[in-house]
């Protein structure tokens, strides 16, 4: 039997469709470039059309590999957007509306409907009060007329217990039927009650987007030819599943530059270091560590709102498109950099990006070194290449301290099967981070788990 041995990597920017294959060994077979259209796919398709023309030997694909920060500028803009339903179940009404602090923009693109749906649960998972179905189906009742059929659900404690979570979904498919979409908060963000709620809101906003966007994806690489799997990246630059991107576009919305920074790393071989990603007006600065991206791990923000989602630890700053760098844009990218300088032994400094190269020859940073490697223009789509896969807990456990052990093996166990679902290969699947705090404002038995596993998808698939 023959063996699928390559990659197709693909990185859709604002201005340009960029596509890579690569093999299994690491080394670029061919690169198709497209002006990146308002239809998603336009681009896209002319890219595997030209990676898919006879002479270019390219049929051995295996799995189609897409980074784009398109779904992230349209929550930007407030375009495109669904209008959303946000229930919360709780056992009293938050005073603080779903997406407070949001630009008039966002709140008008969105126009969140709110709704109460008195239930949830303790901190320890214990139900407070169970929701009452006629109340949600007098509620749906009402706003019928409008049109509705993106939903989110956010529950009190939900992380620690989703019973009633799952429960409302269940009954929201069987009152306004299976078209709608609905998501649900524990499965999106961390502790933070109204952030999980924004994250959920604008996750269901894309949730219809998404879907009319790659309509005719899989139509339009089988008919060059590819057979191969779809995958998205997400945010911390590992794969997502097609079909779970589907379900949560709002996990693609950072994964360009976490990409770029893994691309990065590829082709500096560093692990540890600084990378500055130029691209037209837009410079983000960031670090690797141990080979990739820094994660934040406070005041996630989305569109100016607080959201708990995995994101990237990045600064950035907007700059001229001038041919040669001028000295505010070289000082603003500086300080950006010292942010995440080590106090000692400066890490090495890496320009990539199509708009790097008029910024690299006038920098200078005398106390490490500063790279420009090869193929910088193309680092997101290499990125998206040798993406790998993750799985991650962030969950409030209920412990004795006695039982403090078994309970971060059990979140090691589920992060490392959760990696392995999404097709890792159970052989390469690792713990790459465990992070453990007790909640502030909650008893000592509760505590806050946080793991991240990493393993690899393997290139070679039978056919």
């Amino acid at each position: 039997m023959a063996y699928i041995v390559l990659r197709l990597g693909i990185d859709i920017n604002s201005k340009t469709t960029t596509g890579i294959v690569m093999n299994r060994d690491g080394s670029i077979l061919h690169v198709a470039k497209s002006p990146t259209q308002e239809d998603f796919l336009a681009g896209l398709s002319e890219v595997i059309k030209e990676i898919t023309a006879p002479d270019k030997s390219c049929t051995s694909i295996g799995e189609v590999i897409i980074g784009t920060d398109y779904f992230a500028n349209l929550v930007e803009k407030g375009e495109r957007l669904s209008k959303v339903c946000s229930i919360r179940i709780g056992q009293a009404k938050n005073t603080i509306p779903p997406l407070y602090g949001a630009s008039d923009l966002i709140q008008k693109a969105i126009e969140v409907t709110p709704f109460q749906l008195y239930g949830g649960h303790e901190m320890d998972g214990r139900s407070s009060l169970q929701p009452a179905r006629h109340d949600l189906e007098t509620f749906l009742e009402t706003i019928r007329e409008e049109g509705i059929d993106s939903f989110t659900i956010t529950g009190a404690f939900s992380l620690v217990n989703p019973a009633h979570e799952n429960i409302v979904e269940q009954w929201i498919r069987e009152i306004v039927g299976d078209d709608c979409t609905v998501t649900k908060s524990h499965m999106l963000g961390s502790i933070g009650f109204l952030e999980r709620e924004n994250s959920s809101i604008f996750n269901a906003a894309l949730s219809k987007t998404i879907l009319r966007s790659v309509e005719g994806l899989q139509d339009l690489m089988h008919q060059n030819g590819l057979h191969a799997k779809i995958y998205f990246t997400q945010n911390d630059g590992s794969l997502l599943g097609y079909e779970s991107a589907l379900q949560y576009p709002i996990r693609t919305c950072g994964s360009r530059i976490s990409n770029s920074f893994r691309g990065a790393s590829l082709l500096t071989g560093l692990n540890d270091c600084v990378i500055v990603d130029i691209c037209q007006s837009k410079a983000s600065i960031g670090a690797l560590e141990r080979g990739f991206p820094k994660e934040k791990r406070r005041n996630m923000k989305m569109a100016g709102v607080p959201v708990s989602l995995q994101m990237s630890d990045v600064t950035n700053l907007t700059i001229s498109e001038d041919r040669t760098a001028n000295d505010d844009n070289l000082d603003a990218i500086y300080h950006a950099i010292q942010r995440f300088q080590p106090r000692f032994e400066p890490l090495p400094i890496v320009f990539v990006g199509d708009g790097s190269d008029r910024i690299f020859p006038s920098f200078k940073y005398p106390w490490s070194d500063v790279l420009h490697p090869a193929e910088f223009e193309n680092v997101s789509a290499i990125g998206a290449c040798i993406a790998q896969v993750s799985g991650a807990v962030d969950r409030i456990y209920w412990v004795d301290e006695e039982d403090r052990d078994k309970t971060i093996q059990i979140a090691k166990e589920e992060a490392i099967q959760a990696a392995i679902a999404e097709g890792a290969s159970p052989k390469t699947v690792f713990v790459q981070r465990v992070e453990i705090n007790p909640i502030a404002y909650m008893p000592t038995k509760a505590i806050r788990i946080k793991v991240k596993a990493i393993g690899t998808l393997d290139f070679q698939h039978r056919r």
